[in-house]
């Protein structure tokens, strides 16, 4: 199974959202249902079998970019729910990719997720890069979605940044001891050899509780 179909996937978590994203309170996250999938070719065609990937190419061939595609996606579900289970489940847990990659060719999916996997980018400096390279290489409905996923993003980090400046001295006092424990669990995390990350995401995705699953996976 590639990795980098697979990290493009979580690619909106660390590119835009893990930048603006809230912190988790004691109380979790507010969960809300999955959106469908976006209409296109799955990013992850690549790591299906070579059956499996022809089959899909052939539902989407003659596709047109923002029309609807609920018949084409009933296709590619029977196909998916036909794989071995050991792939479905490893496909199952990935976050949904955004909107904006929808459909686009390997070579510019690469091309994203060459910056992504550069450890040397300084963080900010990624975001970036990934914002030139999506407004010199996306076009139509692509681009269209991307400057939509942007601009939501600018607004929910100016809202968070609004809140959090009117807080108490003892929320704001309290709010960076959450944001400094949140930081030293990721660290922790990234940290692990990818077996032993596995078992833990597995157990906390059937942890019974009242707070749900546990965050997406980084």
């Amino acid at each position: 199974m590639t990795s980098s179909i697979r990290i493009l996937t979580i690619f909106a978590f660390v590119a835009f959202v893990a930048v603006n994203a809230k912190p988790f309170g004691f109380g979790g996250p507010r969960h809300r249902p999955p959106p469908p999938p976006p209409c296109g070719i799955p990013p992850f065609l690549a790591e299906l079998p070579a059956d499996a990937q022809a089959k899909i190419t052939e539902i989407w061939k003659d596709y047109q970019t923002g029309a609807k595609c609920y018949n084409e996606q009933g296709l590619t579900r029977e196909i998916l729910d036909a794989l071995p289970k050991e792939l479905q489940k490893s496909l199952h847990k990935r976050p949904p990719p955004p909107p904006f990659l929808a459909g686009l060719p390997k070579e510019t999916l690469a091309k994203f997720d060459a910056i992504f996997q550069d450890k040397s980018i300084p963080h900010q400096k990624k975001i970036e890069q990934i914002d030139e390279l999506a407004e010199k290489t996306l076009s139509g409905e692509n681009l269209k979605k991307f400057q939509e996923f942007k601009a939501k993003k600018e607004e929910e980090k100016k809202e968070y940044e609004e809140k959090k400046a009117n807080l108490s001295e003892n929320a704001k006092e309290v709010d960076a001891k959450i944001e400094e424990l949140r930081k030293q669990k990721f660290e922790l995390i990234d940290s692990l050899d990818e077996k032993t990350r596995e078992e833990l995401f597995d157990l906390w995705e059937t942890r019974p509780g009242p707070h749900g699953p546990p965050p997406p996976r980084h």
